[in-house]
C-alpha cells in the first residue's frame, strides 16, 4: 500500500507534464489554423495589391490567440452596449409619450422581433461560418463571393415575404392585441424587414472576413440611429399634437432608418471589396449554396424565435384579456405599458448573466473535448450557483426597491406591486439565460428551445387563467410561474446533459468516454490520476469532499441574500428619514435607488465571499480568477481554502 501511495504521489509530475503537452499541443493547432487563415485572407486580397498567394504580413499575425480574443471581446462588447442601448430606450419613450404610446411600443415590436427572428436569425452565423471554412482551405475569391450573394438572395426572398406578411396582416394583429390603433405602428415597423436582411448577410460577410470592428459599427450605429429617430419624433409630436397611435408609428419608423445606416456603412465596405473580380455564372452553384446557408441557419433561427415568442404571448394576451375585463382599448394598452415597466430592468439582469454564461461556454467546449471532467464538472456547479445567486439577489433587490426604482425612473408610482411581480422574474430569467447556453457548451442544442417553448405555452394558459381575475397583477404572477418552472425544468436537464458527458462520476461505473474506449484514453487517464491522487491527498473520494463544500456554499449564499435585505431595509429607512422631505419626490426617489442598489451590490459580494459562498480554489478555476483569489484574499474577503494557511 506504502509503494503504491509513493507511486501515486510520483505520478503527480508525470500528469502535470501530459496536460503541458496537451495544451501546447492545442495552443499549436490553433497557431497554426490562425496562420493559415491569414494566408488565405492574404490571398483574397493578392490581386488587389499584387502579394503572392500565401503572404501575409507577420506583424499582423505573431499574435493570433490574441487577435481572436480581440475580436471576440469586440464583437460582445458591441453586443452588450446594443442590447443596453435598445433596454433603455424604453425610459424616456414613456416619459415623454405616457403609459399608452408605452404600451403599444412593447406589444407590437415583439411581433416585429419575430418576424425579423424568422427572416434572418442563423443567417449571419451560417454567412460567416462558410466564408471562414472557405479561407481556412484556401478557396478561391469567387466561392466567397458566391457565399455573399447566394444569402444576399436568400435574404432579400425571406425579407419581402416577411415584410409582406406583417403589412397584410397588420389589422388582424391588432384585432389579437385588443387595439385597433396599433395596425399603422405595425405596418411601419414592417418596413424595416426590406433592410435589415441585407444587414444581417453583410454583417455575416464582414465577420466571415475577421472585420470584427466592421460589424460591431454598424450594430451600435443602428441602435444610436433608432434612439436618435425616436427622440426626434417624441420632439416634433408633443408641439404638432399627434394621436398616440401615430406617435407610437413615427417611433417605430426608428428601426427601418436605423437599419438604412447599418446598410450604408456595411455596403461601402462591400463595394470596396468589388474590384475583385465579378462571380462566374455556375449553373446550380447559388442554390446548392443556399441550400448549405438554410441548413446551418434553421436550427439557430428555432433556437432564436423563442425569445421574441414570450413578448408575443403577452402582446396577443394581457391587453385583449384586460379590456374583456372591462377596460376600454386606450385604458388596457396604458395598464398593459404599465405592466411593461419592469421589463427593462428585467432583461438588463438577465442579459448580464447570460453574458457570463456565454463567456463560459468555449472553456466547457474545450473541457469536454479534452475529457477534463474535474474541470467541467466544476464549471457547470459555479455556473449554476452563479446564476441562482445573482438572480436571487436581484429580485429580492427590485422588490424591496420597486417603489422609488418606479418613481425615479417613471415619474410615478403607478402599478408599484406589478413592478415587484415582474421583477420576480429575474430570478428565472437568470437561471434560464445561463441554462441555455451552458446547455449548448456540453452538447445538448435543442433542449433550450424546447424548454422556452414550454414557458410560451405555460404563459399563455396561465395569462387566460390568471389576467380577467387579477389582471396585470395576475400577468405577472403567470411569469413567475412559467419561468420558475421553465428554470427547475433547465436544471433537471443541466445535471442529466452533464452526467451524459461524463461531468458527473457515477457510482460503481465509469463515465461514458471511458466505457466507449475500454480505459478512457490518454486524457481520461489523466483525469483519472489527478481525481486519485486528490483523493489520496484528501483522505477522501471526491464526491465526498464535494458535498461539504456545496453545502458551505448553499449556506453562505443564503446568509448573503439575507444580509442584504437587511442592509437595504435599513439603509432605505434611514435615507428616508434623513431627506424627510428636502428634495423633489423623484429626485429623493432616486437617491433611494441609486443608494439602495450601491449598498445591496456591495452587502451581497462581501457577504457572499466572506461566507464562503465561492471558494479561493474555485474562484482560481476560471479564466483570469488567480489573479482575483489573490486579491480578495489579501483583502480577506474570502477565507483560505482547505489545506492554505
Amino acid at each position: 500500500m506504502d509503494g503504491q501511495g509513493r507511486g501515486g504521489m510520483r505520478q503527480k509530475p508525470e500528469r502535470e507534464r501530459q496536460a503541458a503537452a496537451l495544451l501546447e499541443q492545442a495552443n499549436g493547432e490553433r497557431k497554426a489554423e490562425a496562420v493559415q487563415r491569414a494566408g488565405s485572407v492574404q490571398f483574397m486580397r493578392g490581386d488587389a495589391d499584387g502579394t503572392k498567394e500565401g503572404d501575409y504580413k507577420r506583424d499582423d499575425w505573431q499574435r493570433p490567440g490574441r487577435l481572436w480574443l480581440n475580436g471576440v471581446v469586440i464583437m460582445a462588447g458591441a453586443a452588450l452596449l446594443s442590447k443596453v442601448i435598445g433596454v433603455f430606450q424604453k425610459i424616456p419613450l414613456q416619459n415623454l409619450a405616457g403609459d399608452r404610446v408605452f404600451g403599444i411600443y412593447n406589444a407590437v415590436y415583439p411581433f416585429y422581433q419575430l418576424a425579423a427572428v424568422l427572416a434572418t436569425a442563423g443567417l449571419p452565423t451560417a454567412v460567416s461560418l462558410l466564408i471562414a471554412e472557405r479561407l481556412r482551405k484556401g478557396d478561391n475569391p469567387e466561392g466567397v463571393r458566391r457565399t455573399l450573394y447566394a444569402a444576399l438572395l436568400l435574404l432579400g426572398v425571406t425579407g419581402i415575404l416577411a415584410f409582406g406578411w406583417m403589412w397584410a396582416s397588420a389589422e388582424q394583429v391588432s384585432r389579437w392585441i385588443g387595439d385597433s390603433e396599433t395596425a399603422s405602428a405595425i405596418r411601419t415597423v414592417s418596413v424595416a424587414l426590406l433592410l435589415v436582411p441585407f444587414v444581417a448577410a453583410l454583417r455575416g460577410y464582414a465577420q466571415g472576413l475577421g472585420r470584427m470592428p466592421l460589424s460591431a459599427a454598424s450594430q451600435i450605429t443602428e441602435q444610436m440611429i433608432r434612439v436618435a429617430v425616436m427622440l426626434y419624433v417624441l420632439a416634433i409630436s408633443g408641439a404638432a399634437g399627434w394621436a398616440d397611435a401615430s406617435i407610437a408609428a413615427g417611433v417605430m419608423s426608428g428601426s427601418a432608418v436605423g437599419a438604412i445606416g447599418a446598410l450604408l456603412i456595411l455596403a461601402a465596405f462591400s463595394w470596396r471589396e468589388r474590384r475583385r473580380g465579378q462571380l462566374a455564372c455556375i449553373p446550380g452553384a447559388l442554390r446548392a449554396e443556399m441550400k448549405r446557408l438554410a441548413a446551418i441557419a434553421l436550427p439557430v433561427a428555432l433556437g432564436a424565435v423563442v425569445v421574441p415568442v414570450l413578448g408575443v404571448v403577452d402582446a396577443f394576451t394581457v391587453p385583449r384579456l384586460l379590456r374583456d375585463g372591462g377596460l376600454s382599448e386606450s385604458a388596457a394598452m396604458a395598464m398593459f405599458g404599465i405592466y411593461s415597466r419592469a421589463q427593462p430592468l428585467v432583461q438588463l439582469v438577465v442579459m448580464v448573466a447570460g453574458a457570463a454564461a456565454a463567456a463560459l461556454v468555449p472553456g466547457l467546449a474545450l473541457a469536454r473535448m479534452r475529457g477534463a471532467y474535474g474541470q467541467l464538472r466544476l464549471q457547470l456547479t459555479l455556473a449554476e450557483r452563479a446564476a441562482w445567486a445573482i438572480g436571487a439577489a436581484a429580485s429580492i433587490g427590485l422588490v424591496l426597491l420597486a417603489e422609488p426604482i418606479n418613481v425615479m425612473l417613471y415619474t410615478d408610482a403607478k402599478g408599484t406591486t406589478v413592478f415587484a411581480l415582474v421583477g420576480c422574474t429575474a430570478l428565472a430569467g437568470s437561471v434560464n439565460a445561463v441554462n441555455a447556453p451552458v446547455l449548448q457548451g456540453i452538447g445538448s442544442v435543442r433542449t433550450p428551445a424546447v424548454l422556452l417553448l414550454i414557458a410560451a405555452l405555460m404563459k399563455g394558459v396561465l395569462n387566460a387563467m390568471l389576467v380577467p381575475l387579477y389582471g396585470a397583477e395576475g400577468a405577472a404572477v403567470a411569469g413567475i410561474a412559467a419561468l420558475s418552472a421553465v428554470a427547475l425544468l433547465g436544471t433537471a436537464a443541466l445535471r442529466r446533459a452533464a452526467a451524459a458527458s461524463g461531468a458527473t462520476a457515477r457510482r460503481g461505473g465509469r463515465r461514458p468516454a471511458e466505457r466507449e474506449s475500454g480505459r478512457g484514453g490518454e486524457r481520461g487517464q489523466v483525469e483519472r490520476r489527478s481525481e486519485s491522487v486528490d483523493a489520496k491527498l484528501g483522505g477522501r473520494r471526491p464526491a465526498e469532499r464535494r458535498r461539504p463544500a456545496l453545502n458551505r456554499a448553499a449556506a453562505g449564499t443564503g446568509f448573503a441574500l439575507a444580509f442584504m435585505a437587511a442592509a437595504l431595509i435599513i439603509a432605505e429607512r434611514a435615507l428616508s428619514a434623513a431627506l424627510g422631505g428636502l428634495l423633489p419626490p423623484r429626485a429623493a426617489a432616486a437617491a433611494l435607488a441609486l443608494t439602495g442598489v450601491a449598498v445591496g451590490a456591495c452587502a451581497f459580494g462581501a457577504a457572499a465571499l466572506r461566507s464562503g459562498a465561492v471558494s479561493a480554489r474555485e474562484l482560481r478555476a476560471l479564466p483570469g480568477g488567480g489573479v482575483l483569489a489573490a486579491r480578495l484574499r489579501r483583502w480577506r474577503l474570502i477565507p483560505p481554502a482547505d489545506g492554505e494557511e
